[in-house]
């Protein structure tokens, strides 16, 4: 699974990281598996960052999980029962000894292994915050790994597999792997805000779902190249007959310009979803509508990159410049609490992208 906001690289990240506020919990941790979204959560106020944090962090954990490649499905399952009998009620921070025996290591400088090892922590820090948060919580993680524990393990040697085989499959792991985030983040955003989250209507959550789904398609269409390097394809073969071509050219690292037409305009009909969900926030909410705004202008900017990046590698993909996420980074805190313009700046944005998809 990629991660959940869509990632750019290079110098002008760590200088914004810098800006995080250090005493956040695992706000190292957080740096290592996810720097876009590290620049985001340090617009929050306290203690909503901190609850974001563990609650992103452990939702990696599940996504660490299903992405473990080199295992065998017995100890992959295993894990994810591990992992549920430690996320509780109640939480069992011991369990996760048994998780990382199974887990093994990756080298102790990779970021996953790290978090892997340091998931009992993060448990425990969630334990200490409010029974709301912690319901929030512990609800998203069990239904994600209700979902991505069906989703099979990478072919050893086999050749690439299909994840999916229908758009309605590729909607439907979006939405384990994101969607059920986006759900959890309007539920904590309430209690934040004083308000009831049982009291948030069905057409608000769908727009939270549709949020993360957004996320989502916008990483899978951008990261497909590294994922059929690590021989998974999550573009279903159904999205290779709309297009009337054949199922084999999803296993080239360039996927078909209507393929990619396809994915894009059904990431950016989310999106559009993801900016009305935005804008319900109070205009002097600012902390919560930046750190909205700035993951939902990068995935259309991605969009963009995707549709124009036509000789993609695992290696070069279709990822925004360092310049255009300090451009979105300033130009989001400058017209956070103006309506008006936020929509003319997204509006700007997506004619570009409808005319690129012709």
């Amino acid at each position: 699974m990629r991660r959940l906001w869509p990632l750019a690289g290079g110098g002008m990240l760590a200088r914004l990281m810098s800006q995080a506020r250090p005493e956040t919990p695992f706000a190292e941790l957080l740096g290592g598996v996810s720097r876009t979204f590290a620049l985001s959560i340090a617009e929050l106020p306290r203690p909503l960052d901190a609850w974001v944090t563990s609650a992103y962090l452990l939702c990696r954990v599940v996504d660490t999980v299903e992405d473990r490649a080199d295992t065998t499905e017995s100890d992959r399952q295993g894990m994810f029962d591990d992992l549920l009998a430690a996320i509780g009620p109640p939480v069992n921070a011991d369990r996760c000894l048994r998780l990382m025996e199974r887990f093994g290591g990756r080298g102790q400088d990779d970021p996953c292994t790290q978090l892997m090892h340091r998931c009992g922590q993060v448990l425990v820090q969630v334990t200490t915050y409010p029974a709301g948060v912690v319901d929030a919580i512990r609800r998203c993680a069990v239904e994600m790994i209700d979902g991505l524990r069906r989703t099979p393990l990478s072919p050893t040697g086999a050749g690439p597999r299909f994840v999916c085989t229908t758009l309605e499959d590729l909607e439907r792991y979006c939405h384990y792997a994101a969607g059920v985030v986006g759900m959890m983040l309007a539920r904590l955003f309430d209690l934040h805000l004083g308000l009831d989250p049982a009291s948030i209507s069905d057409a608000r959550f769908e727009q939270a779902r549709r949020f993360g789904r957004g996320l989502q398609l916008t990483n899978i269409v951008k990261d497909h190249p590294a994922d059929l390097a690590d021989g998974r394809v999550f573009i279903p073969p159904e999205a290779a007959t709309r297009c009337g071509l054949a199922p084999e050219t999803l296993l080239r690292p360039a996927l078909p310009l209507p393929v990619r037409r396809l994915i894009v305009a059904r990431a950016a009909d989310h999106l559009d979803q993801a900016l009305e969900y935005t804008l319900a926030y109070p205009a002097d909410a600012t902390g919560i509508r930046l750190f909205c705004l700035q993951p939902l202008m990068m995935a259309l900017l991605t969009l963009g990159r995707v549709l124009t990046h036509m000789d993609v590698t695992p290696d070069d993909r279709p990822k925004i410049t360092r310049e255009q996420v300090g451009d979105v980074m300033a130009t989001s805190r400058r017209m956070v609490r103006d309506d008006v313009a936020i929509r003319r700046w997204y509006g700007a944005h997506r004619e570009v992208l409808a005319a690129e998809m012709g």
